[in-house]
């Protein structure tokens, strides 16, 4: 059995990984400012992807074995668990009501908050903002 059958494997698809990671972060362009930290955990789903990938290529590069790609491995997922609340912010359910969120506010708005949630807070927020008599 080949012992680097795995590196070998990852490293043929080169770039492409990054570049299917990459590409709903262009999407998030068009949402403004409300979902930063949604777009930065992409940014930060990318940077894991091109390590495991440029790890697979130097495994294959100087022809070691997939045990020193496991460690790396290794280590990438454990850096990953330790900053899981930055790589993962999602949610499936809304923060305040438990109701279940459409694929746009998983993915794309940050808060977690389903649609009449978010309207409650935003109406909550205007309601009088800068309304004070002044003295």
């Amino acid at each position: 059995m080949n012992t680097d059958a795995v590196s070998q494997w990852i490293a043929r698809f080169g770039l492409w990984p990054l570049i299917v990671v990459l590409i709903p972060h262009l999407m998030f362009f068009s949402y403004g400012q409300a979902m930063g930290k949604k777009r930065r955990a992409s940014l930060y789903q990318a940077i894991v992807i091109f390590l495991i990938t440029i790890l697979a290529a130097f495994i294959v590069e100087y022809g070691l074995r997939d045990i020193h790609f496991y460690a790396g491995l290794a280590v990438v997922l454990l850096a990953s668990a330790v900053f899981r609340k930055k790589l993962f912010p999602y949610r499936l359910n809304c923060a305040d009501c438990e109701r279940g969120l459409n694929i746009k506010a998983i993915y794309f708005i940050d808060g977690n908050l389903c649609v009449d949630c978010r309207v409650k807070r935003d109406a909550g927020s205007l309601g009088d903002g800068g309304s004070k008599p002044k003295v």
